[in-house]
């Protein structure tokens, strides 16, 4: 009952903000100072090399060597309020791009906004691609029914825990990576941020495979919170690309990956951008860990019944601006890109 109310609270309190109209797309032509650092939104497509696509909520689509990373993907986005959800066929059919040679899908939490289109989108569109994530989002896919169990890897029980007892520790283990072909990923212990006045409203876990698909949105519970540190190889097994990715908020140290010896830097470190005020110095604490060359935003839009062939919202309830004019002042080296769904982005502005 306490989550119907606060639901309806939100919907009556909380409403979706357009964006600023000559700002729109501005981060596209990247322009001088800080003129887009308040919204600095790109819808581009159709780009070369390298790239990464934004499917919306926390959802990111990778072709690496032909080889696709799929994070998260969510499509069917009921109305608010969210209290009864299913996956939508029709949505997922009409936006969901081309994921045949996706191998990897890679879940950060078990909420129905990261989870609920992943049994539909492996049984009917990435015949071959495994789910990494914890283990509620494991228990959740052994639906029998799904005939999925076999497709999941519960790597909660070899992430890499951010509170250790030894300075050993916080260096990176090799049996923490899991390599696919091109593609290798660690997982790190991360957290949810509470979703309204301090409170998470869909946590807890699973102990044993249900038997059910969820419906009412307080059982898709979270599970342990993930977040992943990502590598694209190249012919020679080194990481020609580090991606730092995470799909809710956190207080730091969560989310922040061990030490790794080969000197790589991150070059694009993705955030989420809803509830970072139920949160302490996120995402600043973790830029200035990781000092990534591109910051790309996602969770930023108004998802809650959209309509992905408009322009987009800023997510109600949320203090957006004042998180990217944080960011535009204090870390001016990093370059912030907020994606429109649908729309991709270079993984490095140096590339044709």
């Amino acid at each position: 009952m306490r989550l119907v109310i606060v639901l309806m609270l939100l919907c009556l309190v909380g409403c979706a903000k357009d964006l600023t109209p000559g700002l729109v797309g501005c981060a596209e032509n990247r322009p001088p100072e800080d003129e887009c650092s308040k919204e600095p939104t790109t819808n581009e497509h159709n780009l070369n090399g390298p790239k990464i696509t934004y499917l919306g909520v926390g959802g990111w689509l990778l072709d690496w060597h032909g080889e696709g990373l799929l994070l998260a993907p969510s499509f069917s986005n009921p109305s608010m309020p969210p209290i009864f959800v299913h996956a939508n066929e029709q949505r997922i059919a009409d936006y969901l791009p081309d994921v045949k040679n996706v191998k990897i899908i890679l879940i950060g939490h078990a909420h129905y906004d990261h989870l609920l289109d992943v049994p539909l989108i492996m049984q009917r569109y990435a015949p071959d691609a495994i789910a990494y994530g914890n283990r509620t989002a494991g228990h959740i896919l052994a639906v029998p029914e799904l005939h999925l169990k076999h497709r999941f890897i519960n790597v909660e029980q070899r992430m890499y825990r951010v509170h250790c007892a030894t300075p050993q520790c916080y260096q990176a283990n090799p049996d923490q990576w899991t390599k696919v072909d091109h593609v290798r990923f660690m997982a790190i212990q991360s957290q949810h941020a509470p979703h309204f006045a301090g409170v998470d409203l869909l946590e807890g876990s699973y102990y044993e495979d249900l038997k059910a698909l969820p419906v009412y949105v307080r059982d898709w519970k979270e599970g342990t919170t993930l977040a992943f540190l990502i590598d694209l190889l190249d012919d020679a097994g080194r990481p020609a690309y580090r991606i730092h990715y995470q799909d809710s908020a956190s207080n730091p140290p969560f989310g922040f990956p061990p030490l790794i010896a080969d000197g790589k830097d991150v070059d694009v470190m993705i955030m989420c951008a809803a509830s970072t005020s139920q949160v302490s110095q996120y995402p600043d604490a973790l830029l200035r860990y990781l000092h990534p060359r591109k910051l790309l935003i996602g969770h930023w839009e108004d998802f809650f019944g959209n309509d992905l062939g408009r322009p987009p919202r800023l997510l109600r309830a949320q203090k957006e601006h004042q998180m990217l004019t944080r960011i535009s002042t204090g870390f001016k080296d990093t370059r912030m890109v907020m994606p429109f769904p649908l729309s991709e982005v270079a993984l490095r502005d140096d590339e044709p």
